[in-house]
């Protein structure tokens, strides 16, 4: 007598099981990684100290240093020998019970402290004793020559030339050497710093950070540009290419308007990578939003004069591009606060720029509130050749 084999799982057990499993993961997929947890931010009373605490984190102090714009040439090379500056003390400070980073940015340079959990402080009021020393113009006649040689290098390029004429509308040149500027623009840098520090119980470190650092001093005053309407600038180039740029100042960083321009940035870069290959038109964006100014430059290049193609842009841009380029604008925010080392970026930044302490959690509302109409303008606006500062090079025939 043979036995009937009967397999454990029989046909419509499996059947049950793949269906089961394939709901399962669409549920799953659709409930997304998570609501973002945005730490909390806190200032002292006089809002030169911001902290933001992080639990089992090490701690980061950042000094904010501002300083003029760096936009054309002299003060760029002044901001990138003024890091070098403090970069060369602080290693002469070196010390095994914390590491540090020099970061210069265009409206300021972060000098960045970081220890372990737990640690003690670093000697703050020797780091900033020796940081706020004169400097000597002639000791660094040679570092500067080989940042001057990085510059020239930099500047040959026919984009690169366009790129500066912006700046240089911007923030006009006087031609005063850069190392006569240096020691008055580096005792500068500590006229009016913030302090910005995260990690484990940071709060702890607040009334120690105001008894070794300054917290109340001068307020610092820096260069606003005045930009004048002007006509759109033709010249012909070496290159094989036409080259155009559109360019204008916008409002700084506090501005209530900043949402409004930041989303009209994210419009004509969805909008012109859209279209580049239909029109077979490369594009670059300059923009930024800085402590007392703001700009936009598009630039475009092609092997044909891209200034007819503007209005056919200008015809794309409608209320579902504007959408989609708020909600990709939101969506990035989202997923980049996840980073615990994200949020505290956006800590000196709300720091330096004296924004609200609650802006990360509100900046995605922000951005959603936006009208549409308004964007729709400003964009249209930006991609007309009646900008204030506009410049068209074409390739010698």
């Amino acid at each position: 007598m043979t036995n009937e084999y009967r397999p454990i799982f029989n046909r419509k057990y499996l059947v049950g099981l793949v269906w089961f499993s394939l709901i399962a993961i669409l549920i799953l997929s659709s409930m997304g990684p998570g609501a973002v947890k945005y730490h909390s931010i806190e200032n002292n009373d006089s809002k030169t100290i911001y902290w933001m605490e992080l639990d089992d984190q090490p701690m980061q102090l950042v000094f904010l240093l501002a300083t003029q714009p760096a936009l054309n040439n002299t003060q760029q090379q002044l901001q990138q020998l003024k890091s070098l500056i403090l970069q060369q003390r602080l290693r002469a400070l070196a010390s095994p019970t914390y590491s540090y980073n020099v970061n210069p940015k265009q409206d300021r340079i972060e000098v960045t402290l970081s220890w372990a959990s737990g640690q003690p402080l670093p000697e703050l009021n020797t780091i900033w004793k020796t940081l706020n020393k004169p400097v000597d113009s002639v000791r660094w006649k040679e570092p500067f020559t080989k940042i001057q040689a990085r510059y020239y290098l930099a500047d040959q390029s026919e984009e690169q030339k366009l790129i500066n004429y912006f700046y240089q509308q911007l923030q006009p040149s006087n031609n005063t050497a850069v190392l006569s500027l240096l020691n008055d623009s580096y005792l500068g840098l500590f006229d009016a710093p913030i302090f910005a520090i995260s990690g484990e119980d940071a709060e702890d470190y607040v009334e120690v950070i105001e008894e070794q650092l300054p917290h109340s001093l001068q307020s610092h005053q820096t260069q606003k540009a005045q930009i004048k309407s002007a006509a759109l600038v033709r010249e012909q180039s070496l290159g094989d290419r036409f080259r155009l740029l559109l360019g204008q100042s916008l409002p700084p960083r506090a501005s209530q308007d900043f949402v409004t321009h930041r989303i009209t940035a994210q419009v004509v870069q969805d909008l012109l990578t859209e279209y580049k290959e239909q029109h077979k038109l490369n594009f670059r964006i300059l923009w930024a939003s800085l402590k007392d100014i703001g700009f936009q430059a598009l630039i475009f290049e092609g092997d044909q004069n891209p200034e007819p193609i503007l209005p056919q842009l200008q015809q794309q841009i409608n209320e579902d591009l504007v959408e989609q380029s708020k909600n990709r604008l939101a969506a990035n925010w989202q997923e980049r606060m996840r980073d615990n080392m994200n949020q505290v970026t956006a800590l000196s930044l709300i720091a330096f720029y004296q924004l609200p302490t609650d802006t990360m959690e509100i900046y995605i509302d922000q951005i959603l509130d936006q009208d549409a109409d308004d964007i729709i303008k400003q964009t249209q606006q930006a991609l007309d050749r009646s900008q204030p500062i506009s410049l068209f090079q074409s390739p010698v025939l």
